[in-house]
């Protein structure tokens, strides 16, 4: 068993993701969902994660954290995820009575950490504002932390720009930071996300046979490729999933690698990029396991049989 933070900013990706973390309570004892501007602003993924929680049974205590990140304005994906972050199906009205616990994640988190008996798992599927604020405020509590499991960067491509993945991109210099920590952190980018752990439409559009959580997950899975199929893409990536599998269901990753990972910080294309240090005698500044490779089939089925859980 598992205590587990999730720090996110749904976000259709982030929704599937959080549907598969609370369908296995056997493996993850999820002591906190965090929320952060990302996707959509605040106010939108907080709403959000009321709906997720209020639809999925949840009784995890919702906080709310950072509106912007550390240095730059925030940008949003309202043109992948639509205007309200998690377009295309209608939750109940009443989710918006799920309560806030709290609307300063980072001492939520402390909060959390310092009670708990044995180490936290942190999954962080947004930009890392709320982490890397909590890691810089609270340097004491770096050895409670088990691990943080992040979806974002890249080693190869990037999304927002020719170079950036957008989680990166929107606040690099937390993204520096988390990197920077004495903290564990695993790392599935696009290079993994985009590459490797995909849906085809075939698939999406059976999951509205797994019941009243699997029409939500198609519907919304529907909006979010909707805008993947008019680039011209065909295989549609669940990238946050792939943060929260990769700590409670390790084994379906096959190939990772130890890079020391710089983050750019300039204010061009370039702004945003995650690249290894390669070198054969490469500077050990910090040590992130990048994930490279998973099981497709195992992936997929993963996540339906997380769906057909509810039932």
């Amino acid at each position: 068993m598992k205590k587990v933070i999730m720090d996110c900013d749904p976000g259709i990706d982030d929704a599937i993701a959080l549907t598969v973390l609370l369908a296995h309570p056997e493996v993850a004892d999820v002591i906190g969902v965090t929320t952060v501007g990302g996707n959509v602003t605040l106010d939108h993924v907080t709403a959000n994660a009321k709906k997720l929680l209020t639809f999925l049974g949840s009784h995890a205590e919702l906080a709310s954290g950072q509106d912007c990140p550390l240095v730059k304005e925030i940008e949003t994906a309202g043109e992948i995820h639509g205007k309200t972050g998690m377009d295309g199906y209608d939750f109940p009205a009443e989710s918006q009575n799920y309560p806030l616990a709290s609307d300063n994640a980072i001492t939520f988190m402390h909060d959390k950490i310092v009670a708990s008996d044995e180490p936290v798992s942190i999954v962080a599927t947004a930009p890392l504002t709320n982490v890397a604020l909590l890691l810089k405020t609270f340097p004491e509590i770096h050895d409670k932390i088990e691990g943080i499991y992040v979806m974002g960067g890249s080693t190869l491509q990037g999304n927002i720009t020719l170079a950036s993945e957008f989680n990166a991109y929107v606040d690099p210099e937390a993204a520096q930071i988390v990197f920077d920590s004495d903290v564990d952190v695993t790392l599935a980018g696009l290079n993994l996300t985009e590459n490797k752990a995909y849906m085809l439409m075939d698939e999406i559009n059976s999951i509205k046979d797994l019941g009243h959580v699997g029409e939500m997950a198609h519907a919304i899975l529907d909006f979010y490729s909707s805008a993947e199929l008019a680039k011209g893409m065909t295989k549609i990536p669940v990238h946050d999933a792939c943060a929260v599998i990769s700590l409670i269901a390790p084994e379906l990753f096959t190939k990772s690698t130890n890079y020391s990972i710089d983050v750019s910080l300039t204010n061009d294309q370039f702004r945003g990029m995650t690249y290894p240090d390669r070198r054969i005698y490469a500077d050990e500044k910090n040590d992130v396991k990048v994930l490279e490779d998973v099981d497709r089939d195992a992936f997929v089925n993963y996540i339906f049989d997380a769906i057909k859980s509810y039932n």
